[in-house]
């Protein structure tokens, strides 16, 4: 039976704030997301926010893939583990009258867990992209989180 106490603590979990992208002349595109952890005491202690940007050849797709790298190297500086999910790939299907940013991590460690997240896209690809790698990876990272502490 657990704790009524500790079953009230909510899970610690990586929130959305922003992505952004800003394109140079030529083909060239930099995205910046931010992502915030609330504070486990928010009135004596401020969330924290990673911000990461990526940078790249400005298009569709490859800037949703820089939006997904942006955001799990956002997730590794939160969680303190780098190289622990690999990209594998990004893609943006129609579906059900809408498109639908479907986002594919692999973790490196071993098992080797592949998870994958989708979000009906919004006018905002590379927003999509960044909360459809929160939808994949948002149970291994709190699990993270609450073994960081």
């Amino acid at each position: 039976m657990t704790d009524p106490e500790e079953a009230s603590i909510p899970e610690p979990r990586l929130r959305f704030v922003s992505a952004e992208t800003r394109r140079a002349r030529g083909s060239h595109a930099d995205v910046k997301v931010t992502l915030a952890l609330p504070s486990a005491d928010p009135e004596t202690k401020p969330e924290r926010l990673f911000t990461v940007e990526a940078s790249g050849v400005a298009a569709e797709l490859l800037e949703a893939r820089l939006a997904v790298q942006a955001t799990l190297d956002a997730i590794a500086e939160a969680t303190g583990r780098t190289d622990y999910f690999k990209l594998v790939g990004v893609r943006i299907v129609p579906a059900f009258d809408t498109r639908i940013v479907l986002v594919c991590v692999r973790t490196l460690e071993e098992p080797s867990v592949q998870v994958v997240g989708a979000v009906p896209s919004t006018s905002d690809i590379v927003k999509t992209a960044a909360t459809a790698t929160l939808d994949a990876t948002n149970r291994i990272v709190a699990k993270m989180l609450s073994e960081k502490g």
